[in-house]
């Protein structure tokens, strides 16, 4: 019986595990992909051989960011077989958006670690992350940024300090420049909430500072970078007060 688990194991091992993803907000998948846009799914092609990728031709809905697509490829396997713990395969008829990467080679690839919204499932921030998505590729549809941008505590801190507040609008956006990437020198309001809680939010921001994590040592850019900062609106909920935050949920 342990040598029949073993080989279980050693067989079905790369199986067992969850794909291991980092988390990511709309606003970084936007800002850091190459392709952003809604797609509906119309023909999937086999794997080549052992490639962990597969081809889909596609119908653009809705573009956002990067060149407008016929055909589009996918971490996973599309012909049944096994593949890794991030493998997904997403069926004719598919409606989602998607944030894709351009490869060296110049295929457009998206997978399980990727920002998506599946269209076919339910869940009760999709219409709102999609108005997120609209606005922000109405307001800079090539903006690109190589890193993840960290605030400090006292914004967060600020944030919380609003707890039970009552607001229309769900999200509100601004666009932060840094001249030095650690202090704000410039703040602009692209979505607001519509009240005086923008002012407010402003003025924190102005008295933030970041830290840019680059991804690759070769992504690091001297001088000034702008950063997108959303902030969404969460109503009560049962006995959960309402509450704003930097966090998409």
């Amino acid at each position: 019986m342990k040598f029949l688990l073993t080989l279980l194991i050693l067989v079905f091992g790369n199986q067992a595990f969850a794909c291991d993803c980092s988390f990511s907000t709309p606003t970084n998948s936007f800002v850091g992909s190459d392709f952003v846009g809604r797609i509906k799914i119309l023909k999937v092609y086999p794997n080549q051989g052992k490639e962990q990728i597969y081809r889909a031709d596609v119908q653009v809905v809705e573009h956002f960011k990067g060149p407008n697509l016929n055909f589009i490829y996918v971490y996973g396997r599309s012909d049944e077989k096994f593949g890794t713990s991030c493998s997904v395969f997403f069926p004719e008829g598919s409606d989602l958006l998607v944030t894709a990467h351009a490869k060296d080679d110049g295929r457009y690839v998206f997978g399980m670690c990727d920002y998506k919204i599946n269209f076919k499932t339910n869940y009760r921030s999709k219409q709102r992350d999609l108005e997120f998505i609209r606005a922000l590729s109405r307001y800079d549809n090539s903006i690109t940024a190589h890193y993840i941008p960290y605030i400090s505590p006292n914004f967060t801190l600020f944030l919380k300090s609003k707890n039970g507040i009552v607001l229309k609008e769900n999200f509100a956006l601004f666009e932060v420049v840094l001249d030095d990437q650690v202090n704000p020198s410039q703040v602009e309001i692209i979505k607001g909430f519509g009240d005086e809680l923008d002012v407010e939010i402003v003025k924190e921001l102005y008295q933030s500072t970041w830290k840019l994590n680059y991804y690759l040592e070769s992504d690091k850019i001297d001088g000034a970078v702008k950063l997108i900062v959303a902030v969404y609106y969460y109503p009560a909920a049962e006995e959960y007060e309402s509450f704003i935050s930097i966090f998409a949920v």
